[in-house]
């Protein structure tokens, strides 16, 4: 017997049949679904595998080459059913009322998005998804409506190239737990804005409890010409933003504090939030367990953040998380830092260029360094 269909209730358990019938070595022809019939209320949706043993391919069939290629998609699609079969119920319920979303769904799961919005996302793009489109172009309408429905979730914002015409700094703040980046982070930014947007840069420290943080924001300071001062008090922070009152832009490093010490978050936002006019930007990095971002954003937010700036985007594989954070703190993404390099690993993100990071398609490749362009450029 060279080729034989198995039935199965689900994609597992037809493999098993198979590879107990015809061995490990046998080759998948095809898959297909079988919807449960609307005139037996008892009936269960099937599946339905055909293989065939090596070496009998080419005389079972007229065109190898065809085959091959039908062999090759029919595998990616096994193992896109293989991905996702350790989830719930749910999931597999989802995949069952949309077959074609089986290579979509993985591919969100592998990227890092999590369970739940996944599913969501697609049940949300299969609702808005023309009914009456043919069958061969659904797979490729899905994947389009699945993207809109990612872009709906996201926001950016170019929060630092503000035209600034009132005749005062604008101050921006960083805060964040500790080991985040923020320090690195505000000596890109700076140099962006310097060298980049030409503009007049003031950077101020009020961190006093890391050994050395000012000495290093103060190296980078020196290095590319800019005034920074330390301010660990209320009056020192005001004498500092009165020597800066002639810069366009003033950036506040704050000391990283575990965001259990509610305390030491007191004491910053008394800092930072008492007269003075200053907008305040969340610093998470994405190599954090995806709780201990959640519970950070959450403490955090009595800073009432204006944006969120994820790091470190280069020392993790998959930044799919950042959709579900995205979706939790509804806040925009400001800037992205993927390397320890200043000025040049610090990206500016649009829409689609945020979406293709979170997706695993953003490249290493940076902004033209003077360009001014706004959107980093992708493979």
């Amino acid at each position: 017997m060279n080729r034989k269909v198995f039935k199965a209730e689900n994609i597992q358990q037809a493999i098993a049949n198979i590879k107990e019938e015809l061995g490990s070595d046998a080759m998948i022809l095809s898959t297909k679904k079988i919807p449960k019939k609307l005139s037996d209320p008892y009936s269960k949706t099937m599946f339905e595998v055909e293989a065939v043993l090596p070496g009998t391919v080419s005389k079972t069939v007229p065109s190898r080459a065809d085959v091959m290629e039908s062999i090759k998609d029919d595998i990616a699609q096994i193992k896109d059913m293989i991905s996702i079969a350790g989830f719930g119920n749910g999931m597999q319920n989802m995949v069952c009322n949309h077959f074609e979303s089986v290579g979509i769904l993985a591919s969100l799961l592998r990227a890092g998005v999590s369970e739940p919005l996944a599913s969501n996302i697609i049940h949300n793009a299969s609702a808005v998804m023309d009914d009456n489109i043919q069958p061969d172009e659904k797979i490729l309408s899905l994947k389009k409506y699945v993207m809109r429905q990612c872009l709906t979730r996201i926001e950016t914002k170019d929060f630092f190239s503000r035209n600034n015409n009132s005749g005062v700094p604008h101050v921006a703040a960083f805060v964040g737990p500790t080991g985040v980046g923020k320090t690195t982070t505000i000596a890109k930014l700076a140099a962006m804005l310097t060298f980049q947007r030409k503009m007049k840069v003031g950077l101020i420290s009020i961190d006093n409890y890391r050994v050395g943080a000012f000495e290093q924001l103060k190296a980078y300071a020196s290095i590319m010409g800019v005034a920074c001062v330390p301010a660990f008090c209320r009056q020192d922070l005001s004498c500092a933003l009165d020597r800066m009152r002639s810069m366009d832009m003033v950036l506040i490093d704050t000391a990283g504090h575990s965001h259990f010490d509610k305390l030491k978050l007191d004491e910053i936002l008394k800092l930072i939030h008492s007269d003075f006019a200053i907008s305040t930007h969340l610093v998470l990095s994405v190599t954090s367990e995806s709780i201990i971002i959640k519970d950070a954003a959450s403490a955090f937010s009595i800073f009432n953040p204006e944006t969120v700036v994820f790091t470190k985007i280069d020392e993790i594989k998959r930044c799919g998380k950042i959709l579900d954070h995205l979706c939790d703190m509804k806040l925009p993404v400001s800037l992205v830092a993927n390397g320890q390099r200043v000025p040049e690993d610090l990206i500016v993100p649009d829409n689609p260029g945020l979406l293709k990071i979170i997706l695993g398609k953003g490249s290493k490749e940076k902004d033209d360094v003077g360009s001014g362009k706004r959107t980093a450029k992708y493979c």
